[in-house]
């Protein structure tokens, strides 16, 4: 047997290299791999020196198949002996075998390969102890093979490595049906044979195909843990000594030439296994309990490229992890964590992406325990520095987009820039990267920290682009800290502010808000009480120009003249306020506390004068409120006080100007009522009545006051209309009182006695009856209030109805027809009656005497109607005589009851009673009743003897 030639091995690994990367195509778990002959076409097409399918010769093949088929075809027609015939038939079917090999497959060597078949079969059966029958068993599973027969070949080959233990081609036969099954998908039979072949070691040239293809059995059965002992053999073989580089191709440069590509895809098929089994922690896992390889960086890098190329981002990343994981003092492990940054970015997991940034930001920071005291390495330095900035400018940029409910962000934006400045001291942009730190403190919450911040940007670098915008920023957070502290350390808090301000002004002095610094530290300086030290920052603003701001002009000369104002300098205090005032847009709010203050400030000088005694300057100053600032709340109050300064000067014109003046211009006013009674005892002191009448008259109007004020305010109105000769005021007035206070009834009966009397005076006889009427009523409702005056007055009142009655009832006239006539008559003489009986019914003498007459007097003027009545038309003498008679018959009723009236009233003297109306009662009886009543000279005493 003759041993195979270098190349031929190479050409074997070459195969079996090739059929694994055909079936890894899809990570073992897709087609399987291509039979050697396949793979072999392929390379044939690449090398052709390499593409020979290797066979085990016994001689050499005549380079002209065609004829030596012919000339062997020709030996066997002549019939030689057994055994040349044998070895003839033999030599002819090899030469068809290797004419299939070189033809490819037609249609001529397929009928070939079949006749050479039935050849080796023939022999077989003819020759079964033949010693040479392994090689026709070798070449007739070579011709199955082709024929596409795999199974009989399979076969075959068992049997001539069972037949044949000691053949040379024993260990090829295995190793042709160990490729055979695992092209079968046989991989556990496949498994065993490579192993087998294995097992001749160095008695077989197919060692390392085999062991390169037991490896792949054992992948494709998922036997991963086998799978990587075996490849990792293969690798600890062909891997260059320590150290192994880390990057895969460096690590197979330095593998011998020619296995190149089997240590390329035996670490291939080493990362496929692992990713099966889980990724870089099966790595982890398998190191922990194996033992690590040699080259174990080198494993987990592959493996983290292999994924990579995948496009499985996340799985690379974390096979890069794990080496962090298992080895985290490695020198190594800083440039795994770097490439887990990277695989994460690949796949564009930006959050992932600033974790791992934060990891290596944490883990190698000069001061972790990472460098245990050693210097880290400048390739560390640079990753961590960009790493650093990036972090910061992350979390500083996702916190700005919701600055509330990501607050705490800007801190950890915060944490980064700072540690950024504590590494790199010396960075050229440590001023810019100061800035940022203190932009992020600030919207962190942190307001003081970032203060400081910007003012360490502003005043600790030399002149940068950023000092302007740093001290602007530094005194608008130091502001923005006073707001935010308690109020007990709001002083302090403005002080540092204030002293901010002040240095950005110094430093700075072309800084463009240099003057609006100025300005806020100014108003600072007056919240602080500071007020001179306010003043004097303020004026700075004012000597700046009049190319100022009108805005910060108008600040600053606000801030003037509050503080003048606290420091009582009203008159500097008036001049500072006109001078902020003149500054202010008409119609804004800002104007118009400007005017209340430049108000207060003329104001306070008046009180200053009346405090002094000066009242004429302080009538002034007041005045001077009205004449300046004349929309001006406080103007109600100077004017008031101007008109009080007035009274007690007792300057009554004056004061009853300034007073109607204030009663005009502020009707609504809470002091409107004390004018008004300002100006009813000054106009009553000017001796004008009816004027102070009409300031009573709002007195009493106003339901802001007590009852008592308001009742006698309008019993002073109907009094003062009285006097100023006013009867229609004089009415109303006391119309009013009685409206409005009908309690105490004294009052009340003198003022409806009153209006009674000014009815009359203007003859209005029905407001008359009314009030008559009215003091009536009044009367008999008072209960226990009523007194013999309230009666006096109610029984006067009743006599007067029913005189004013007894007068209606006289104008009535009887006419025909009588019947109507004398009803209405006689209503009204019982109406005018019923108030006489009334008025007698009080029980006072007067009263009682001139009600009896006026009845009488009714009774008579009845009587005398009916003879006086209008007799009916067409009545003939006979008939008028007739009705005459009947018209006397009954009035002399009516006379009797006349007497009998006038009669009582006489009877009252008997009980000492002579006055008017019993006098007059004694002198209608006369004409009455002249027959019994006819003595003229008859004394009282015979007028009491009457019954």
């Amino acid at each position: 047997m003759i041993p195979l030639p270098p190349h031929m091995l190479r050409t074997l690994a070459a195969s079996c290299l090739a059929v694994w990367l055909v079936g890894c195509a899809s990570d073992g778990a897709g087609k399987p791999a291509p039979s050697i002959r396949s793979v072999l076409a392929e390379k044939k097409k690449e090398n052709p020196d390499e593409a020979k399918i290797p066979v085990i010769r016994s001689e050499p093949i005549a380079p002209d198949a065609d004829k030596a088929l012919e000339n062997y075809k020709k030996l066997l027609a002549m019939k030689p002996d057994a055994n040349v015939q044998a070895e003839a038939q033999r030599r002819l079917a090899d030469l068809q075998v290797q004419t299939d090999d070189l033809a490819g497959g037609t249609t001529e060597s397929e009928t070939q390969l079949r006749s050479a078949v039935r050849t080796y079969e023939r022999l077989l059966n003819e020759r079964p102890q033949d010693e040479k029958n392994d090689r026709i068993l070798y070449q007739l599973a070579r011709a199955q093979q082709n024929l596409g027969k795999s199974e009989d070949a399979i076969a075959t080959l068992d049997k001539l490595s069972k037949d044949f233990k000691n053949s040379a081609l024993t260990g090829d036969a295995h190793f042709r049906r160990a490729d055979l099954l695992y092209r079968l998908d046989r991989f556990p039979e496949a498994e065993a044979e490579f192993a087998t072949v294995m097992s001749y070691d160095d008695r077989t040239p197919f060692f390392e195909p085999a062991q390169y293809m037991k490896g792949w059995s054992q992948y494709r059965q998922s036997k991963f843990d086998a799978a990587i002992a075996t490849f990792f053999d293969i690798l600890d073989r062909e891997l260059p000594d320590d150290p192994v580089p880390l990057e895969v191709e460096e690590a197979l440069a330095g593998v011998e030439r020619g296995k190149t590509d089997l240590a390329r895809d035996s670490l291939r098929v080493v990362s496929l296994s692992f990713a099966a089994l889980g990724g870089g922690m099966a790595v982890s896992e398998s190191f922990a309990k194996n033992g690590d390889p040699r080259f174990y960086p080198l494993v987990y890098n592959a493996l983290g490229a292999m994924l990579l190329e995948k496009q499985r981002f996340t799985d690379a990343a974390e096979a890069f992890t794990a080496f962090t994981q298992r080895y985290a003092k490695h020198e190594l492990a800083p440039t795994f964590q770097s490439r887990v940054i990277d695989a994460y970015a690949s796949g564009g997991f930006g959050d992932l992406v600033t974790r791992e940034k934060e990891r290596y930001a944490t883990t190698y920071d000069p001061a972790a325990p990472y460098w245990a005291g050693a210097k880290p390495t400048p390739e560390v330095m640079t990753a961590l520095r960009g790493h650093l900035e990036d972090l910061a400018k992350y979390n500083h940029s996702q916190a700005q987009t919701d600055k509330v409910g990501k607050r705490d962000q800007f801190l950890v934006a915060a944490k980064w820039y700072k540690r950024t400045i504590e590494i790199y001291p010396n960075d050229p942009k440590i001023a810019e990267i100061n800035f940022l730190l203190g932009d992020a403190l600030l919207d962190g919450g942190k307001t003081l920290d970032a203060a400081e911040q910007y003012t360490e940007t502003a005043y600790k670098y030399p002149p940068h682009s950023k000092s302007g915008e740093a001290a602007l920023a530094a005194f608008q957070a130091y502001e923005k800290n006073a707001k935010e502290v308690p109020a007990a350390q709001r002083p302090v808090a403005l002080r540092q502010a204030v002293d901010s301000g002040l240095k950005l002004a110094d430093t700075y002095p072309q800084h463009p808000s240099r003057l609006p610094v100025l300005s806020q530290a100014a108003q600072d300086l007056f919240e602080m009480k500071s007020l001179d030290e306010s003043i004097t920052v303020a004026k700075r603003v004012l000597d700046a120009g009049p190319n100022v701001d009108p805005v910060l002009r108008r600040n600053a000369w606000s801030v003037t003249s509050d503080a003048q104002f606290q420091q009582k300098n009203y008159p500097a205090a008036e001049v500072a306020y006109a001078q902020e005032l003149a500054l202010i847009p008409a119609g804004t709010a800002e104007r118009s506390e400007v005017t209340e203050q430049l108000a207060a400030s003329i104001y306070k000088q008046g009180e200053a004068a009346k405090e002094s005694k000066d009242l004429r300057k302080a009538v002034d100053d007041f005045l001077r409120v009205g004449r300046v600032t004349p929309d001006s709340k406080i103007r109600a109050n100077a004017d008031y006080d101007a008109a009080s300064s007035l009274v007690e000067l007792k300057d009554w014109p004056a004061a009853t100007q300034v007073l109607e003046s204030f009663r005009t211009r502020f009707p609504t006013n809470t002091l409107s009522a004390d004018v008004d009674k300002k100006l009813a005892g000054a106009y009553e002191a000017d001796n004008k009545p009816a004027q102070a009448a009409q300031a009573y008259e709002r007195i009493a109007a106003r339901t802001s006051e007590a009852e008592p004020v308001r009742r006698e305010a309008s019993w002073q109105a109907a009094k003062l209309y009285d006097g100023a000769k006013q009867p229609a005021e004089s009415f109303r007035a006391h119309q009013a009182y009685v409206t409005a206070f009908p309690r105490p009834l004294d009052r009340a009966m003198e003022a409806r006695s009153r209006l009674v009397d000014l009815s009359l005076a203007r003859g209005d006889t029905a407001t008359q009856v009314y009030w008559l009427k009215e003091i009536v009523k009044a009367d008999q409702g008072a209960g226990n209030q009523r007194t013999d005056a309230t009666r006096t007055l109610a029984a006067k009142s009743s006599l007067e109805l029913g005189r004013m009655a007894a007068l209606d009832a006289r104008k009535l006239r009887l006419t025909a027809p009588l019947d109507k006539s004398l009803a209405a008559k006689k209503e009204a003489m019982e109406t005018a009656i019923g108030s006489l009986n009334q008025a007698a019914g009080y029980g006072f003498a007067e009263t009682t005497t001139a009600a009896t007459f006026e009845i009488a007097g009714l009774y008579q003027d009845f009587g005398q109607s009916l003879m006086t009545s209008e007799r009916p038309a067409k009545l003939k003498d006979l008939e008028l005589e007739q009705y005459n008679l009947l018209l006397e018959e009954q009035a002399f009723p009516f006379e009797e009851k006349a007497i009998q009236a006038h009669e009582a009233n006489i009877k009252r003297i008997e009980q000492g009673r002579y006055d008017t109306w019993v006098k007059q009662s004694a002198a209608a009886l006369v004409k009455i009743a002249p027959g019994k009543y006819s003595k003229r000279e008859q004394s009282e005493d015979t007028y009491g003897t009457l019954r």
